[in-house]
């Protein structure tokens, strides 16, 4: 089966999946709320939130982008809409302590209130991620505690588990860790492939990530008054 993610998403209702908690709609923010999204891939969480912005749908400012890869299709997305988009490359720097210095800054310069891993393959050192503690969110295509790590799907697959998702969380020091805020779940099919159930995956998280950054938006303003 090779569908295209644009087919799949005509196809949404085709395949059962659970969403906790249930949440149906975004929160009110005035000013808009600042994000800055890292990202390492083709953008499609990227594009989700662009086109949600866009149509004014969920109030966020996105700042900036930040990618790690020259070739990286979000980038393209970001140029469309003139969204600020940088690069930073691990391998240009000597220490990752300077490495991820350097996105701190950028953060810092574009005022982001929240960060939004979507998509990001790089692992953060304590250094950064007290930087911006409780205020780093990240998107994983399982059900977590359940298969932490970069090959996820595949993961699940292999394990024959019969039930896999995606969830957004806060980003601890240990990896794919964190207070989650919201999950998906779905039936692995016996005719899922790791092509198939990935698309399917994208789909839920296009669906959670945009109402976890307003969940995690509300957190972090309701802390800044009660703190002011």
């Amino acid at each position: 089966m090779n569908l295209s993610l644009d087919k799949i998403k005509t196809l949404d209702k085709s395949f059962n999946y659970l969403i906790s908690p249930e949440i149906s709609e975004f929160k009110s923010f005035s000013p808009k709320l600042k994000i800055g999204v890292l990202a390492s891939g083709k953008g499609t969480n990227f594009q989700e939130l662009i086109n949600l912005s866009e149509k004014g749908e969920l109030d966020i400012d996105i700042k900036v982008l930040i990618t790690n890869k020259d070739d990286a299709g979000c980038i393209k997305r970001a140029e469309s809409v003139k969204i600020p988009h940088k690069i930073i490359k691990g391998k240009e720097f000597s220490q990752i302590e300077l490495f991820e210095l350097e996105i701190i800054n950028t953060l810092i310069n574009y005022d982001v209130e929240l960060v939004v891993l979507a998509g990001w393959m790089k692992i953060f050192t304590p250094f950064f991620i007290n930087r911006f503690k409780n205020k780093i969110i990240n998107i994983h295509p399982s059900l977590l505690p359940a298969f932490k790590g970069g090959s996820a799907i595949k993961d699940s697959i292999l394990n024959g588990s019969k039930i896999t998702g995606c969830s957004v969380h806060f980003v601890e020091e240990e990896v794919d860790s964190g207070s989650l805020i919201m999950q998906a779940a779905l039936s692995i099919l016996k005719e899922d492939n790791i092509e198939t159930l990935t698309k399917k995956i994208q789909i839920l998280e296009h669906k959670i990530l945009p109402h976890s950054i307003s969940h995690a938006g509300f957190i972090i303003r309701s802390n800044f008054r009660e703190n002011y």
